[in-house]
């Protein structure tokens, strides 16, 4: 560098370090209100990006339900009841008893026909003779030396209370059973039995409605 040159650099220093420095440019002078509108912005963007990325709390499960169960009540235990059936001894007999004859014992009948009908009218205080026509049905033959035939139950028609057997019946054999009767003094209904009898035994039954008017 040349001696001229030297000297132009030197006293452009020494110009530069004499001349004053420069005032700084004043700072900017921020309005109070708009400080705070800018805070409170600040705030509201930061509430927002916060709500923005809030995790969703997880869905509830929806509880169980218990499900009420009953405790079935104790059963009573049953005490056993003993019940003792005596049964009735049964006295032997040679004869069965029978209800209008079909009883299928040793002796039994079949009553073919009456006369007069059940429900025949009478007047008052009239005799008449009851005829029932029976059949032996039984396995034995009816002796009349031991069977008779006799009023039962019922009202009282007849005139005499027992009869023997006109004969003896054969297995088979027919017989015709006959009561002398009277009809009541009273109107109204009445009924008899009648039935044949072996001892104490009876079979047989045979029964007569008449009314009187």
């Amino acid at each position: 560098m040349n001696i001229s040159n030297r000297i132009h650099l030197l006293a452009c220093v020494l110009l530069a370090g004499c001349a004053p420095l420069l005032a700084p440019p004043p700072a900017p002078t921020l309005d109070p209100g708009l400080l705070n509108s800018i805070v409170a912005q600040t705030a509201n963007a930061a509430s927002t990006q916060t709500a923005s990325v809030r995790i969703e709390s997880p869905t509830t499960l929806p509880t169980s339900t218990l499900l009420i169960t009953t405790t079935p009540s104790p059963v009573p235990s049953l005490t056993p009841t003993f019940i003792f059936i005596l049964s009735t001894p049964t006295k032997p007999s040679a004869t069965a008893a029978s209800s209008g004859g079909g009883g299928g014992g040793d002796y039994d009948c079949d009553v073919l026909s009456q006369l007069p009908k059940n429900n025949t009218v009478f007047s008052p205080g009239v005799d008449f003779e009851t005829r029932w026509q029976v059949s032996n049905t039984g396995t034995r033959i009816w002796n009349k030396d031991n069977i008779d035939y006799r009023y039962a139950s019922g009202d009282k028609l007849h005139k005499q209370a027992i009869y023997d057997l006109s004969k003896d019946v054969p297995v088979g054999k027919l017989v015709d059973i006959l009561v002398k009767m009277k009809s009541p003094a009273d109107a109204g209904s009445y009924s008899t039995t009648w039935n044949l009898r072996l001892g104490k035994d009876a079979f047989c039954t045979m029964k007569l409605t008449i009314i009187v008017e």
